[in-house]
């Protein structure tokens, strides 16, 4: 059972330096889907070794191997997936968060300190919602007619699940 999760450590790690070093190179534009396809192309990687090398990796004890090879691949693809899902979940925070861009811009300021028309001169809300709006029309969640915006079927999906989640989780209507 440990070889999956070793194996899944290694192959989020080699997933990690081929996302660092392909995005110093140069930013893809849909920058998740570039990374869910790095990502699963390693996971298929992962398979493939997985099934291609001894139990215990030829250094882990025998008491680590009793699980049989399918309990082991279905753990570690678990282990890589949630590494996977968590990272993403961090990076995309700090590519799009409101916070940390505030904060980056008082840092940056000549005596760390921002009036809010300041802020707002800096970071202008209509920036924000325009890069927001270009996101959601590139990954199809929603589309823009003749200056009016409307989901897709993919945006109404996400829209009746984000609402099922906001209003069970009680988190009202902010963004």
């Amino acid at each position: 059972m440990l070889k999956g999760m070793v194996l899944a450590v290694v192959t989020f790690a080699l997933f990690f330096t081929v996302h660092v070093v392909l995005f110093r190179i140069r930013v893809p534009q849909k920058r998740f889907i570039t990374n869910a396809r790095i990502a699963s192309a390693l996971g298929l990687g992962m398979i493939m070794v997985h099934r291609a090398t001894p139990p215990d990796l030829g250094i882990l004890p025998s008491v680590y191997t009793a699980a049989g090879w399918a309990i082991d691949l279905l753990n570690g693809l678990i282990v890589y997936m949630f590494l996977f899902i968590g990272y993403s979940m961090f990076y995309f925070l700090v590519d799009r968060g409101f916070s940390g861009r505030i904060m980056i811009e008082i840092e940056h300021s000549p005596q760390r300190r921002l009036r809010p028309p300041e802020i707002m001169a800096r970071y202008p809300l209509e920036t924000i919602l325009q890069r927001r709006l270009n996101e959601m029309i590139s990954i199809g969640r929603i589309e823009e007619r003749q200056g009016r915006y409307r989901n897709t079927a993919k945006g109404r999906s996400a829209a009746a699940a984000f609402g099922f989640v906001k209003r069970f989780l009680q988190l009202g209507e902010g963004g």
